[in-house]
């Protein structure tokens, strides 16, 4: 596929000569800066073949570059192999950034990008590093070059019952219009689509995996109107909706409607807006630029999403405990490749009432191929899964009333005494982190070197976060909270609450010989609290046992020795009644103390 992309950039860099544009970027976006995209929108996936859910292409006359970060640099290596597009591994020392290369090469040269895909924030860096804001053109060359371009989705949404959400959409509305108020402001204008599926207890199917519909919302004191296509609504949603007395408008309606609006302090999170609709509100408006988490809060479950991500997690992990089971035997036995054996555990979530899809494409990745992070397996070229060696299952599902993530790597046969060692210090971080204490005031940032300090104590590291935040039946990576050690510039930094989830995956990935990754997800609770403040620490809702012959175990110290075996004994509590007889007497084994 190599020699098709390269003509694709071709056929491009013939339409910018025509328009005068020396460097189009394109960005891994659409209108509201969603984390992963419809077709319709993957233009940066037509042109240059890398189909990671990050990165930004850069094409100019002489050079296309394609700047990704450390979870894809294997894979972006093996799909822009014969593009002609250069890789730039952000994350490494020396490598400059889009915005760095642009002042140096283009500075007074005319750029042209579709604005509605591109942030505001990307937009004001770059008009930074030019040297007019009118060398900058709004072009879209994805309508005039991509034959074929896929339709954006608009599926059909679902309405949420409170037995599931655990609170109403007016309930909801009040308590933002009481936020929006607090921050002396008119209007909320909404863009993130997981916001727009909490606020109205809604979930539609757009975006593959994450449960979500294309919609943009208003709400004030004054009006809240939701802004959808008529195909995606229901007979039920529609009644919901004006029932509250609550409006409906076009999709794309949305601009219009900003470009009409006089006067207002609009409050606006500029990290989920495109330029095209920030600069339409901008126009005649005051814009207050206020992480919306303050102001939606999804992040902080309700009791009701507590007790529901139990319920699935436990279903969730009595399917992955029977994969493992099989798995394993199954090696022993008869050929199965990595994607018959993603295909097996997505059968077993299948079965479990309330299943809706999966919350990503699952990871199934056997020997060298885990140390690619987010692997994913095909049908027609997959390796064959042998009796030794590890094998690395990232998976996870949506639920009525959760998601899941869980990564296990599975020991299916002899392990190297340097396979032990890296899954045992692996397994140390992800105990430390799982066991935390700490005020409350901590944040994520001030968390992370709980998992991360067994890896660097060795002068090891895994190049992608420790963990993210997770929704309830919507987006797997929500946030706004995360496990990272280095701070973001503009980015969020909230302290951890009860009832945040959040995974925690530590790993290592050693490049051409194996990848290990363990991941639960972690619900905040408080712990205790005294004269000293209140200390808050997590609760595992992954119950799935880790690989005891991949444990050395005097590498653990007392601590982590408690942790793992306290851990163990709550999974074969929890399903010692649920099992089968040879699956219980297995479990036994596998969770039996260390």
């Amino acid at each position: 596929m190599g020699t098709e992309h390269r003509k694709r950039i071709e056929r491009l860099r013939e339409c910018m000569r025509r328009d005068g544009v020396d460097q189009y970027i394109v960005p891994t976006a659409d209108p509201h800066m969603s984390e992963y995209i419809c077709d319709h929108y993957k233009f940066r996936e037509y042109l240059s073949g890398f189909s990671g859910s990050a990165g930004t292409l850069l094409v100019g006359m002489e050079e296309a570059i394609l700047w990704t970060d450390g979870r894809y640099y294997i894979q972006a290596e093996k799909e822009l192999e014969g593009s002609g597009v250069k890789l730039y591994r952000m994350q490494d020392e020396g490598v400059p950034g889009i915005f760095d290369y642009l002042y140096k090469h283009a500075f007074d040269k005319v750029i042209g990008a579709d604005r509605e895909v591109m942030s505001e924030d990307f937009y004001e860096e770059l008009c930074d590093v030019t040297e007019d804001e009118s060398n900058i053109k709004d072009i879209d060359y994805a309508k005039e070059i991509w034959e074929d371009r896929p339709k954006r989705r608009s599926e059909e949404v679902i309405v949420l019952s409170e037995e599931i959400s655990g609170r109403s959409v007016k309930d909801k509305i009040e308590d933002i219009i009481n936020r929006i108020s607090d921050n002396s402001a008119d209007i909320l204008f909404l863009t993130d689509l997981s916001d727009i599926m909490w606020t109205f207890n809604i979930r539609g199917n757009d975006i593959e995996y994450n449960p979500v519909a294309y919609s943009y919302a208003i709400i004030s004191r004054n009006e809240v109107i939701l802004f959808i296509d008529d195909t995606a609504l229901c007979g039920k949603c529609k009644r919901m909706i004006r029932d509250n007395g609550y409006g409906i408008r076009a999709y794309e309606d949305v601009y219009s409607f900003a470009q009409a609006l006089k006067d207002k302090d609009v409050i606006l999170d500029c990290k989920a807006v495109n330029t095209r609709l920030y600069l339409d509100i901008l126009e005649n408006n005051r814009i207050y630029d206020i992480d919306h988490t303050e102001i939606i809060r999804k992040a902080v479950k309700n009791e009701t999403e507590i007790e529901l991500s139990r319920k699935y997690h436990l279903e969730d992990g009595r399917a992955l405990i029977r994969w493992i089971y099989d798995i394993k035997r199954i090696v022993k036995e008869r050929r199965i490749d990595e994607y018959e054996a993603a295909m097996l555990i997505n059968s077993y979530r299948s079965r479990i009432d309330g299943y809706r899809d999966e919350s990503f494409a699952t990871i199934c990745a056997y020997g060298e191929n885990a140390a690619i992070v987010h692997y994913e397996p095909h049908k027609d070229n997959s390796a064959i899964l042998k009796p030794e060696g590890f094998v690395l299952l990232d998976s996870g599902g949506q639920y009525m009333g959760a998601t899941t993530d869980i990564t296990r790597t599975v020991a299916l046969g002899e392990l190297t005494d340097e396979m032990k060692q890296a899954y045992t210090v692996v397994l140390k971080g992800h105990l430390r982190l799982m066991s935390a204490i700490f005020l409350k005031g901590c944040r994520g940032e001030n968390l992370d070197i709980c998992a991360r300090g067994p890896i660097w104590e060795r002068f090891l590291d895994y190049k992608h976060g420790t963990g993210h935040g997770v929704g309830s039946f919507l987006n797997v990576h929500e946030g706004p909270q995360a496990f990272r050690y280095h701070i973001r510039e503009g980015a969020p930094q909230p302290v951890m609450e009860p009832g945040m989830i959040t995974s925690d995956e530590p790993g290592l990935y050693i490049e051409g010989k194996y990848g290990i990754r363990i991941e639960n997800l972690l619900l905040c609770t408080e712990k205790h609290k005294n004269e000293y403040g209140t200390f808050l620490g997590f609760e595992p809702l992954s119950l799935v046992p880790f690989e005891r012959e991949a444990i050395i175990r005097e590498e653990l110290n007392s601590d982590e020795l408690k942790t793992l075996n306290s851990y163990h004994e709550a999974v074969y509590e929890s399903y010692k009644d649920l099992l089968s007889e040879n699956l219980k007497e297995w479990l036994r084994e596998a969770t039996a103390k260390i």
